[in-house]
């Protein structure tokens, strides 16, 4: 096929055509240019800081989850903290009474061997009953029963008995047994209890 046999539909040759030399032209095309430029600058610098806004709301979103789950534990450990005060509490009043009762306890051999300094040989004692008496627990009330074989030496008992104590109240009378005669007698008083510290 020669040049011939083709048809030209182009006024002039493509090959040889260039840029239009027209300033409209060219201010449309570098102002357009520099707006898309802009426009990148702009949303991918807004792309920049979204992606780093994101990897910030990671980073929070994981500690979070880490102080959710100490949040948690501290919880349970203040929970646990709680019960520990509420026993240390009751450990707290148990030690207090404790310490009262062995405060206000009376020293039982101390007293027996006060109460037993008052008898002699021909004295005896049948029963012995011992109260608190007063809200300070400062008196033990006394109330002994018993017999002597004499007079003098049931006197010689009430006698020691009123040295040291108070409100003291006697009541004695005469038993013959089967010819024995002796004297049954009951005494009440008061015994200090500072004499036992």
């Amino acid at each position: 096929m020669s040049k011939r046999d083709y048809i030209n539909l182009y006024s002039k040759d493509l090959s040889s055509k260039k840029w239009p030399s027209d300033i409209n032209f060219l201010i449309a095309f570098w102002g357009s240019v520099f707006l898309i430029m802009v426009f990148l600058i702009y949303y991918g610098s807004t792309l920049v800081d979204y992606f780093k806004e994101y990897n910030k709301n990671l980073l929070l979103n994981s500690e979070y989850k880490v102080l959710s789950v100490k949040d948690k534990e501290l919880l349970d450990l203040s929970v646990k903290l709680r019960d520990l005060n509420v026993k240390s509490k009751a450990i707290n009043n148990t030690i207090k009474q404790l310490n009262r009762l062995f405060k206000d306890k009376v020293k039982w051999s101390r007293f027996l061997e006060i109460f037993s300094g008052y008898l002699n040989d021909k004295v005896w004692i049948n029963s012995l009953n011992v109260d608190l008496m007063t809200k300070n627990n400062n008196f033990l009330y006394v109330q002994v029963q018993g017999g002597a074989i004499s007079l003098k030496d049931l006197n010689k008992f009430i006698e020691n008995v009123e040295k040291e104590n108070k409100n003291i109240k006697v009541s004695f009378k005469v038993i013959d047994k089967k010819g024995v005669m002796f004297y049954s007698f009951g005494v009440n008083f008061t015994f200090d209890l500072e004499r036992l510290k």
